[in-house]
């Protein structure tokens, strides 16, 4: 069990969609046929994670009425008053183990293959208060190919009444081992309505200017509009695509503005990745622009930079720097590269006309 919540969850915000998942879920759980482990794919930020801790307060719930066969919900119904949901909603349930990247002494804010060894001990040990023990990661995104084998081991021979609930954004990457012993559950990103009434209710202290601009930089994800609200990430896009957009780099300024972005390891990861996130958007819709396609929204700080980066480069070649943006980035976070230097020399790139 990881406690990561100081607060006590009295109420339970409202899902937005997955609906297929919810439903597939209820369903094995009322018929007995309860897969061992699940694998929660879809873009990063819209509620996995949240959905498998819904799941796993369903399962450990202790005074709620099983539903009959005939009467099964489409959806998860969960009483936050119910001691075991308490438990399971707050992280502190002993039947449950979350596994995340460590934040100390971890450079490369990668899960450790110690912790995914720890899964089967707490898998084979006696329940403390329900008959199930549950154990959630996220992500597997963050699991190296050590982690991998250790994880496979536990789902080649799983423990009775165990599930594994398996978070990713990117399932292609995962070894076909794993998925293969996994019942899947594909997640698309949620409507811009559904995804803008989630930022609202998670953040209703916002005003609505800033909730528009995390809409359209979430792009279907209220998770990942949150990350970039946390970070600061959305603040030095929108500085970046100012400077990206005049005709002569203000290399100064560029440098300072990129030098806030150098922090390593675990610390730094979300901030490092929600720059990743936002500049490989910029890219992709410039690519898109380039070819004459519609543009999904854009915030009105985008579309000037967008006409800069048409302007400097073909369709063809901002697919190419997208592409190279994205490989280089996963390199310098390896090398455990200075990240700030690294950011301004790729937006020097971006800023370098190639056409004639």
């Amino acid at each position: 069990m990881q406690d990561q919540s100081s607060s006590i969850i009295t109420q339970l915000p409202a899902i937005s969609g997955h609906a297929g998942f919810q439903q597939d879920f209820v369903k094995a759980m009322v018929q007995g046929r309860m897969h061992h482990a699940w694998l929660l794919a879809g873009p990063r930020g819209i509620g996995k994670a949240q959905l498998a801790l819904r799941a796993a307060a369903l399962l450990l719930a202790e005074n709620q009425s099983q539903p009959q066969p005939a009467e099964i919900p489409k959806s998860f119904e969960i009483d936050p008053a119910d001691p075991g949901v308490t438990l399971v909603l707050n992280c502190a349930h002993p039947d449950l183990k979350i596994v995340a990247p460590l934040e100390k002494d971890n450079k490369s804010g990668q899960i450790k293959v110690e912790q995914i060894r720890t899964l089967l001990p707490f898998m084979m040990h006696t329940p403390g208060r329900g008959g199930w023990r549950i154990a959630i990661i996220d992500s597997m995104d963050a699991v190296n190919r050590n982690g991998s084998n250790a994880l496979l081991k536990i789902l080649e021979e799983p423990p009775q009444k165990t599930v594994l609930f398996l978070i990713t954004s990117r399932p292609g990457q995962l070894p076909a081992t794993i998925r293969s012993r996994c019942r899947v559950a594909r997640m698309t990103a949620l409507d811009q309505d559904s995804s803008a009434a989630v930022i609202a209710d998670i953040w209703p202290d916002a005003d609505l200017s800033q909730r528009e601009l995390l809409t359209i930089l979430g792009e279907g994800a209220p998770g990942r509009a949150m990350m970039l609200a946390n970070s600061g990430a959305a603040d030095f896009y929108e500085a970046a695509c100012s400077l990206m957009a005049e005709d002569w780099l203000d290399r100064a300024a560029l440098a300072t503005l990129c030098s806030k972005w150098g922090n390593g390891g675990a610390t730094g990861k979300l901030s490092r990745e929600s720059v990743i996130m936002l500049l490989e958007r910029l890219l992709r819709l410039a690519a898109l622009a380039a070819s004459n396609v519609e543009l999904s929204p854009c915030c009105q700080f985008e579309l000037s930079v967008i006409a800069a980066l048409c302007r400097r480069h073909s369709a063809g070649r901002l697919a190419e720097m997208q592409n190279e943006f994205s490989q280089n980035a996963v390199q310098a976070d390896a090398l455990y590269l200075d990240f700030g230097q690294f950011l301004t020399r790729q937006v020097e790139t971006f800023h370098r006309k190639s056409l004639p």
